[in-house]
């Protein structure tokens, strides 16, 4: 199957065959018996050099857990090239290092005016990932075709608009292969809402990835954010619940 693909690109397109992939646009792949490990050490290490934090003190967070980050238009302005072009370098680690969305995601907003405390947030966020150079995501050969979601929503914790961000995660089997966090795009009274909207979201994502694996030479991969919407209707989470295409089961995050 692998040679008649080989065989089939090459009557297509000038290329060679140069054996496994090992590094790809900053993305570093070593092949094991039954695993795959991605990582983007190489590029992590480049740019926190490129600012001049190698030196700097690692940080064991992302960001501290008491603290929520505003305008706070009494703050000094900073450099906005400088701060855009971090910002851009740390949105391309976040291919690989799912636990730099939601932080990076939350800096990226304040790219139009961005103040001390924003910067000082981005500069922690480098100083972590200097610590944490050589994370990835692990891939098992082995892993079922089980596919898994988990979703969590912070409800009004964005003080300058108090709306809410929801994020969430995408398993098949024990392999990672989606995560995403946003904000919502308007402001909930409860937190059943909130929580209804997050829910929502998740499901036309499984949903749609449900459809990609059945279908996965059918379908166009590029067509996602425009044909989600397309099953989306009204109650649409109770009638996948009903037609027993998704199942919901409450986490106690007190018990995690």
């Amino acid at each position: 199957m692998v040679q008649h693909f080989v065989m089939l690109m090459k009557s297509e397109f000038e290329m060679s065959l140069v054996g496994e992939l090992t590094y790809f646009l900053g993305l570093q792949i070593k092949h094991m018996e039954d695993y795959i490990f991605l990582c983007q050490g190489k590029y992590a290490k480049n740019i926190v050099k490129k600012f001049g934090l190698q030196n700097a003190s690692h940080k064991r967070t992302l960001a501290h857990t008491h603290s929520k980050l505003s305008k706070d238009e009494k703050k000094f302005s900073v450099y906005q090239t400088l701060y855009r072009s971090m910002i851009v370098s740390l949105i391309y680690l976040t291919v690989n290092r799912s636990d730099t969305t939601f932080p990076v995601g939350v800096c990226a907003r304040n790219q139009a005016e961005p103040k001390v405390n924003h910067l000082n947030q981005v500069k922690r966020i480098l100083k972590y990932v200097n610590g944490t150079c050589d994370y990835g995501i692990l891939y098992s050969h082995n892993s079922n075709s089980i596919l898994l979601g988990y979703y969590d929503v912070d409800w009004t914790r964005i003080v300058d608009d108090r709306k809410s961000t929801s994020g969430g995660c995408f398993f098949l089997g024990n392999n990672v292969i989606s995560w995403f966090g946003k904000k919502q795009n308007c402001v909930s009274f409860f937190t059943t809402e909130v929580e209804y909207i997050a829910t929502g979201s998740s499901c036309s994502q499984l949903v749609w990835m449900k459809q990609m694996l059945s279908k996965y030479n059918l379908q166009n991969p590029i067509q996602h954010s425009r044909t989600k919407h397309i099953d989306i209707r009204h109650n649409f989470i109770r009638n996948l619940v009903e037609d027993k295409v998704i199942s919901l089961e409450h986490v106690n995050i007190e018990k995690v």
